[in-house]
């Protein structure tokens, strides 16, 4: 079997290259996962938004950054891309009907995504602007995908921006929590739901008492807090409770709404209406297709505690590296491609048989362990 660290080597040098020439390693994510819509009976219904898509116009050059529109108004928006400094504009979507969840679109570098009302105005306008609803410039500390919500706020349109796949440590509830390799997460967003002023409780179907969201301690769902709650299995049934009820065992105040996804998924639940008649949106993040197709422990894969074992005993063979530095490292490949890529029937994998994604992962995990884990870089080879 050819070894991690003589993978890593040979392919870390590649990338340190292709990072020097300008060479771009970014995932594509033309395809957006459907939505799905729930009645307050719990009544799935797969989404047909009556929305209009540009031709991807031939002059314009996308950025790395992609957004996407979820219209929780009752009114229809229009989407743009535009640059900064001297504005040009593009349409991508026309007419984005209420309950409906757009596809992504990238900016031009350095530019902006704008969202206005339907048939509102120039898309171009910079000054005395009242028919745009969001215009949004990205940082590097929120990352490439944007899920943006739109809500009523007290009669006025507004957005609220969700990091999909930030760098972590920003502290801001528009950062979505990392994929947990063993088990399924749920984000619960309510900024759009009206008259649930002191938050609601959320409780799993079949788990007695009220469920704890893993990234806010003692957090309720409402406002502009995103609560991220992980299961066990494929599948969970979310009922939301009155913020009184402190052992989820009464009156159902919405729900049950069904999230699949499984281990390594995470999935928007997005509740919009009143307290009293609640509906929501429930739609995957991007980038955790692989996941749901290949589940990891809790539904019968593979434990991240073997690999982390199976692939630090590899790294102290090869290169030789001591046995906490090996646990550290091991445990950020880990985190980076999931237990169930490295482990076949109980052993490790040959790395040369990780397709292309998963070796530029697993490159960049070992590449972050220098730093993270004390590893001498010449270990690796690089």
């Amino acid at each position: 079997m050819k070894s991690f660290r003589r993978s890593a080597a040979v392919l870390g040098a590649a990338a340190f290259l292709l990072a020097a020439c300008g060479g771009d390693d970014k995932g594509s994510s033309d395809t957006t996962a459907a939505p799905t819509t729930v009645t307050p009976e719990g009544g799935d219904t797969t989404m047909a938004p009556d929305t209009t898509a540009a031709e991807a116009p031939s002059d314009l050059v996308p950025g790395d950054v992609e957004y996407r529109v979820v219209n929780l108004l009752d009114e229809p928006v229009d989407v743009y891309v535009r640059t900064q400094g001297v504005v040009e504009a593009w349409l991508m979507e026309e007419g984005v009907a209420p309950g409906a969840v757009t596809d992504l679109y990238a900016p031009p570098a350095e530019g902006t995504f704008l969202v206005t009302t339907a048939g509102g105005g120039d898309p171009e306008c910079v000054i005395d602007c009242p028919h745009f609803i969001a215009e949004l410039t990205a940082f590097d500390t929120d990352g490439p995908v944007h899920t943006v919500v739109l809500y009523d706020n007290a009669g006025t349109p507004a957005s609220f921006d969700l990091w999909e796949q930030a760098p972590g440590g920003s502290g801001n509830a528009n950062e979505m929590v990392a994929a947990d390799p063993a088990m399924g997460t749920v984000v619960i967003t309510a900024i759009a739901l009206t008259d649930a002023d002191f938050g609601l409780r959320v409780g799993f179907d079949g788990v007695s008492g009220c469920q704890e969201p893993a990234n806010l301690t003692g957090v309720l769902v409402g406002g502009n807090q995103t609560p991220a709650y992980l299961y066990d299995g494929s599948s969970v049934d979310v009922t939301l409770y009155a913020n009184t009820d402190r052992e989820c065992a009464t009156e159902v105040a919405g729900g049950p709404y069904t999230i699949t996804g499984g281990p390594g998924t995470r999935t928007h639940l997005m509740l919009f209406g009143s307290a009293d008649s609640m509906e929501a949106i429930i739609l995957p993040m991007v980038g955790d297709e692989d996941a749901a197709a290949n589940p990891g422990e809790g539904d019968g894969g593979v434990d991240p505690a073997l690999a982390v074992e199976l692939l630090a005993t590899d790294l102290e063979a090869d290169p030789g590296l001591p046995a906490d530095q090996a646990v550290c490292a091991a445990e950020l490949v880990v985190e980076a491609v999931g237990p169930d890529v490295l482990v076949v029937d109980g052993e490790l994998i040959d790395p040369a048989d990780l397709n292309d994604e998963d070796d530029a992962a697993v490159v960049d995990a070992l590449i972050a362990s220098v730093d993270e884990c004390g590893i001498d870089p010449a270990m690796f080879g690089f």
